[in-house]
Order: C-alpha cells, then sequence, then structure tokens
C-alpha cells in the first residue's frame, strides 16, 4: 500500500523516553487493555515528514528495512533520504528517530486478525510496521506492514475507524472480491474484518519499489490487458462519466468532449488514482497495483495512463502547463498508446478523452495539488485543440 508523496521524509530528535500515541492515530484500532490483563507491549520508531508521523518502524532492523517499501519516495530529495535511512538501519542506526509504546491486549480482536493474515501461533501479535496515512485526508487509513515469524514481510493491512474510512474500505474489498481470478497486476485479497471498533482487509505483500512514469511498454502491457475483449459501451452509461457531466456545468464542456457521450468503445478496468507510487515491481518485472478505493469494473479506457504520465509531472515535478501539454501530445503520439487506442476503440477519440480526464481531475475528484497547473494545462489543450479555452 502507498500514499501520494509529499514531502520527503526527516528525522526529529531523538528521545529515548517512550511517548505515548496520538489518541486519534493508529493505535485506536486496537481496545483498551484491561488491567490486569494479558498484553503485549511493541516498541516503535517513527518517521516524520513535514514534522508529522509517517513510518512506525519495528525494532527488528531487518524488519525495519523492509518496512521502508510502504514510502514510496518519488523525488530525488526523497529517494536520497530514503536510501540514507535504509543504510542507517541496516547498521542497526536510527538516527534522530522518536521512540512510542504501545500496549495491546493478547485477546484483542483487530491483532487476532494481523495475526491470522500472516499465520502466526494462536494468540501472538505479529511485529509490524505502520503507514500512518494523511492527517488531513477524508476517510484517513492506516496500512500495516506483517512479517512472519522469520521477519520476512508476509501480508498488508489496510485498516480505519471513521464512517468515511469505512466506506471506502468496504468499497475496495467487494471489488477487488468481485475482479475474476487472475486479473493482471491485481493483489491478492486474504480476508475482511469488520468490528464495531475497526474495519480491515489483508493482502498479500507485493515485493519492490515503484516504477518509473516514462515505461510505456510496461504500462502498455497491463493497461491493454485490462481493456474488455468481448464487449462494447457507450460513454453515457459509464458511472465516471455521469459523475463528470453532473459537475460540469461551468464552465462548459467544448463540443468535441460533449460529443463523447455517444462514443461507442470498449470500455476498461479503472483504477482511478493509477500513478507509480500505487504500483510496486517486483524484480521480473511484474506490476503489482495498490489502493484500489476508486476501482470501477467498466471505465474510460485512456484515462489511467493519463493519470500514470500527468500526475508525476503535477506533483513531484511541478512542470508548467507548456511542459505538461507536450508530454501530454507525446503521449497520444506515441507507438504503445496509438496501438492501445486502436484495442480500446478510442483513436477518434483521444484528444476528446484526454480534456475530459483533465475536467474530471478538477471538478470531481477535486485535485487541489498540484491544482495550478492541472487548470493551466486545461485551459493550454482546450485552445490548442479546440480554438478556445471557454466553448
Amino acid at each position: 500500500m502507498s500514499e501520494r508523496p509529499e514531502v520527503p521524509i526527516s528525522a526529529t530528535r531523538a528521545n529515548d523516553n517512550a511517548i505515548s500515541p496520538p489518541t486519534d492515530s493508529w493505535p485506536g484500532l486496537f481496545a483498551p487493555c484491561a488491567a490486569g490483563a494479558a498484553a503485549v507491549n511493541v516498541g516503535l520508531h517513527v518517521v516524520r515528514r513535514g514534522g508529522l508521523p509517517l513510518l512506525y518502524l519495528p525494532a527488528d532492523n531487518r524488519c525495519a528495512v523492509h518496512a521502508l517499501a510502504l514510502y514510496p519516495a518519488q523525488s530525488t530529495k526523497a529517494r536520497l533520504a530514503k536510501k540514507f535511512l535504509r543504510r542507517a538501519l541496516r547498521f542497526g542506526l536510527r538516527p534522530g528517530l522518536d521512540k512510542i509504546a504501545v500496549t495491546v491486549g493478547a485477546s484483542d480482536p483487530f491483532a487476532a486478525f494481523l495475526g491470522d493474515a500472516t499465520g502466526v501461533s494462536a494468540g501472538a501479535l505479529p511485529r509490524f510496521a505502520v503507514l500512518a496515512g494523511n492527517p488531513h485526508a477524508p476517510g484517513r487509513r492506516f496500512v500495516f506492514l506483517l512479517f512472519d515469524a522469520d521477519g520476512a514481510p508476509r501480508a498488508v493491512v489496510k485498516a480505519g475507524q471513521t464512517d468515511s474510512a469505512r466506506e471506502l474500505l468496504a468499497h475496495e474489498e467487494n471489488f477487488l472480491r468481485a475482479l475474476p481470478t487472475g486479473t493482471r497486476g491485481v493483489p491478492r485479497l486474504r480476508g475482511g474484518f469488520d468490528s464495531a471498533r475497526a474495519r480491515a482487509f489483508a493482502l498479500d505483500f507485493a515485493a519492490g519499489e515503484s516504477p518509473r512514469d516514462d515505461d510505456a511498454k510496461a504500462v502498455a502491457t497491463l493497461l491493454n490487458s485490462w481493456v474488455s475483449p468481448d464487449h462494447h459501451a457507450v460513454m453515457n452509461e459509464l458511472p465516471a462519466w455521469q459523475r463528470l457531466m453532473a459537475a460540469a456545468n461551468q464552465p462548459l464542456l467544448p463540443p468535441a468532449v460533449a460529443a463523447l457521450a455517444t462514443a461507442r468503445f470498449r470500455p476498461a478496468l479503472w483504477h482511478g488514482d493509477f500513478a507509480p507510487w500505487n504500483v510496486k515491481m517486483s524484480g521480473a518485472g511484474e506490476w503489482t497495483v495498490l489502493d484500489w478505493e476508486r476501482g470501477e469494473r467498466a471505465g474510460v479506457p485512456g484515462w489511467d495512463w493519463f493519470h500514470f504520465v500527468l500526475q508525476p509531472a503535477l506533483l513531484v515535478r511541478r512542470e508548467p502547463a507548456e511542459q505538461l501539454l507536450a508530454r501530454l501530445e507525446g503521449l497520444l503520439a506515441s507507438p504503445e498508446f496509438l496501438a492501445y487506442a486502436a484495442a480500446a476503440e478510442i483513436s477518434a477519440h483521444t484528444r476528446a478523452l484526454a480534456l475530459a480526464y483533465l475536467a474530471y481531475c478538477r471538478r470531481v475528484t477535486n485535485q487541489t495539488d498540484g491544482g495550478d497547473g492541472l487548470t493551466g494545462l486545461e485551459l493550454a489543450a482546450r485552445r490548442k485543440w479546440f480554438g478556445n479555452s471557454t466553448h
């Protein structure tokens, strides 16, 4: 599991004394331990990003090194910081990291679910690391990396407490359950958990790092496998298009985009946030795509590819509108995308689909990070492709 990168990881002043975990954080997924009940004391070190907790690393050095896989560093600065921390951990060093202590009841239901996900002995709590998630995002979720008895990463658990978090987790779990067995790039679901205190589901651990955003051949291989081979759809039948139309009255979309409503093509499995930081690439080159909370069985072909290419340019490199437009036009003209467009039967509509994607980001998902670049790109594409910016 992963999250969109914002600020490189950093260390804080070391503190040899354990500190209390915040009440609105992941320890709240466990029920309070009753006085006198059997309990497990867990010691963790905190890696911060922008002053806020990002990663909670286990005491075991080998496990702590593996835990860095939860952080999808994208920028050069972030990658260097991650590399430095990995090297320090391998030498048993925890440079400038605060320590916390968490007490978990031995009979806690959520702790039992974590144990079941890794196959440790009954009543035992596996070693774990935690990705804290964005504290400012609605529906905050927490990602646990679980280790087996030998210290190898075995499973990932995604969990949350709030109503909005539960809704997102339920959608993602049910979506993954409904996908045909063997769907390429999708992690295997191990099981789910639902109680009055928390909701969660477990997946197989996917090893590897995030791929480059310019790996067109690998993107083409995966996204071509998501195009429906046996049926067609009309655009106005798709939920994503319906959401865009409900939000797109002001400003009006160009006629070429509005005309997509009656276009007929082969729909595609749609991730909805298909970006390098949501992908793990194994040593054999296989891709596993994470975070399917926006996933839909029938989506607009091309949108995931536009997202994969544009979001790193918007959020990591902060490219200006002119450079973004050149990047997008380069994608549309590439042999890999042209072949994909032919397979999905969208060759006559690729520019209109790209502009519809930009409108969706701004008006439906309400993307604010990188928003200025997104707005500039949409206006530049309108002017160059359709003659003006408002009609």
